[in-house]
C-alpha cells in the first residue's frame, strides 16, 4: 500500500526544491556553498540561506578535534621492528580548501598524519627513536612534520603525540598434520 502513494513524496520532494531553505551553524562549524556552476562559497558560522533546486550546502566541524591514528607496524634505521599509534589534534583553518581538494577531508588527515609519523619515526635508529621519545623531542618532529604537510590543506596541527612505541615480538606458529593424525 506505501508504493501505491509514493509517487505524491517524489512530487512533494520535488516542488520542496524550489523553495528556499535556512541552516544555522553554530560556533563549531563552518559550511560550504556548491551553487550550480559557481565556485564553491565559504560559510562561516550564523544563518546561511541557500535554493536546493540549484545549490548545496556541506557542513564540517572546524574547531578543535582529536582522532586517534591506527597503530601501524615500522622498521628503525637499525632494521628493529616497532608499533606505533598516534593521536592527531587539529583545527581547520581554510575549510573551502579542505573540502575542494579532498574527497573526503577526515580520511585525508589522518592518512596524512599517519604518513609523517613514517617519514619520522623511520629515520631513526630505535635507541635514538626512544631516547627522542623520553626527552620530548619526538611529539615536536612529528607535529612540525605533519604541520608541514597539512598546511597545504588548510589544516593547522596542534599536536601529534605517540600514544605506544613499543618493539613489536612476532611469533610464528608452524602445525603440521600428518594423515595419521586425521
Amino acid at each position: 500500500m506505501n508504493g501505491a502513494f509514493e509517487w505524491i513524496g517524489y512530487i512533494a520532494d520535488w516542488l520542496g526544491r524550489f523553495i528556499p531553505r535556512w541552516v544555522i551553524l553554530d560556533t563549531t562549524e563552518g559550511g560550504i556553498k556548491f551553487k550550480g556552476g559557481d565556485d564553491p562559497v565559504f560559510c562561516a558560522p550564523g544563518i546561511h540561506w541557500y535554493w536546493p533546486i540549484r545549490s548545496t550546502l556541506h557542513v564540517h566541524p572546524i574547531v578543535r578535534q582529536t582522532d586517534r591514528l591506527e597503530t601501524q607496524t615500522m622498521e628503525s634505521k637499525d632494521g628493529i621492528t616497532f608499533i606505533v599509534s598516534a593521536t592527531i589534534t587539529y583545527t581547520i583553518s581554510d575549510l573551502l580548501t579542505l573540502v575542494t581538494t579532498t574527497h573526503s577531508p577526515l580520511t585525508t588527515v589522518v592518512d596524512i598524519a599517519m604518513s609523517a609519523i613514517h617519514d619520522i619515526c623511520c629515520d631513526f635508529e630505535w635507541k635514538e627513536l626512544q631516547d627522542q621519545q623520553r626527552r620530548g623531542l619526538l611529539k615536536t618532529k612529528l607535529k612540525n612534520e605533519a604541520s608541514k604537510q597539512l598546511k597545504d590543506f588548510g589544516v593547522e596541527v596542534l599536536l601529534l603525540k605517540t600514544n605506544t612505541l613499543a618493539r613489536a615480538r612476532v611469533f610464528k606458529v608452524a602445525q603440521s598434520l600428518s594423515n595419521e593424525e586425521n
